[in-house]
C-alpha cells in the first residue's frame, strides 16, 4: 500500500467515518450500510489499482437484505456488499461525486481535501438513496 494510499485512510478515518456514522452506517472500511425502514443503503470505498485515485460507489436493497439472482443466496443487511448487487440491472448501484467525474484523485498533500469533498458528496448519496426506485419492489 502507497504512503499516499495510507495518509487517504487516516483522512477517511478521521473525516468522514465520522460524517457516516452521524448518519446512522454501520460497518468499517472499506463497507457500510445502514438500515432504514424501507431499505439498506449501502457505501463503498474503493481504491483504482492504476493511480491515485477512489471511488466511493453507493446501492441499496431490501430492509431484510439482498438474495444473489445466480446462486440464490440470502445476504443479511449487515453483510451485502455493493459489488454483490445486480437486481437485473448494472444501475442498481452508482458512483458519487458527480462534480469529480466520478472519481476522487490524491497525493500526499490533498488527503484532507479529498476526504472533505467525499462528505460534501454524501449530500449525492442520500438524494440516489431516497430517489431511485427500490428495484426490488418492481416485479
Amino acid at each position: 500500500m502507497s504512503s499516499h494510499r495510507d495518509a487517504l485512510v487516516t483522512s477517511l478515518n478521521e473525516i468522514v467515518i465520522p460524517h457516516l456514522r452521524e448518519r446512522g452506517f454501520k460497518g468499517s472500511l472499506p463497507h457500510f450500510y445502514r438500515k432504514c425502514a424501507d431499505r439498506t443503503d449501502l457505501i463503498m470505498f474503493q481504491f483504482s489499482l492504476y493511480g491515485e485515485v477512489l471511488y466511493v460507489e453507493i446501492s441499496k436493497c431490501s430492509k431484510d437484505g439482498y438474495t444473489e439472482e445466480t446462486t440464490g443466496k440470502h445476504i443479511s443487511p449487515q453483510k451485502v456488499k455493493v459489488y454483490q448487487i445486480g437486481g437485473g440491472s448494472p444501475y442498481n448501484r452508482t458512483r458519487i461525486g458527480k462534480d469529480s467525474d466520478d472519481e476522487f484523485t490524491f497525493n500526499e498533500k490533498t488527503t484532507d481535501e479529498t476526504a472533505r469533498k467525499i462528505v460534501d458528496a454524501l449530500d449525492e448519496a442520500e438524494k440516489w438513496w431516497s430517489s431511485y426506485p427500490n428495484w426490488w419492489n418492481q416485479g
